[in-house]
């Protein structure tokens, strides 16, 4: 079970790293652009905010049962919990990050495209450490 559970783990990380990355490139793209392209590409960014949700509960559920499967006398080690923080940093970069582009919908302010490039930038990082982490982590 727990070596199920670490590959589906390990799948929604990477699912999670790869959106954030395109959704960096559609960031960079659309500060240049105007008009309907801008519109479209914010479109797209929604969809992935949609989907990013759902993989970060994925991410959450699987790495709490992975955790819920360690041996008792084990407990986490440290490269857990470092992971753990790089999990709440990912969590709170793509809340932040959602926050930011609901005022951005909200208000037509282009001037927050560079905190969200922040924000999207954090999600990615942190996720490509979890990664690295929960295979530390989670070595059989």
């Amino acid at each position: 079970m727990k070596t199920i559970l670490l590959i589906a783990h390990l799948i929604a990380i990477a699912t999670g790293t790869g959106m954030s990355i395109a959704n960096y490139i559609n960031i960079r793209i659309a500060s240049g652009e105007t008009g309907d392209r801008r519109a479209a590409l914010a479109f797209l960014r929604r969809i992935l905010a949609r989907i990013g949700d759902i993989v970060i509960l994925a991410i959450w559920i699987t790495g709490i049962g992975l955790w819920l499967n360690l041996p008792p006398q084990d407990g986490p080690n440290s490269w857990f919990i470092v992971k753990m923080g790089f999990v709440v940093l990912l969590t709170l970069c793509h809340g932040l990050a959602r926050m930011t582009a609901g005022k951005m919908m909200r208000s037509g302010d282009q001037s927050l495209y560079p905190r969200m490039e922040l924000l999207v930038s954090g999600v990615w990082i942190s996720a490509l450490a979890a990664i690295i982490l929960a295979v530390l982590a989670f070595e059989t």
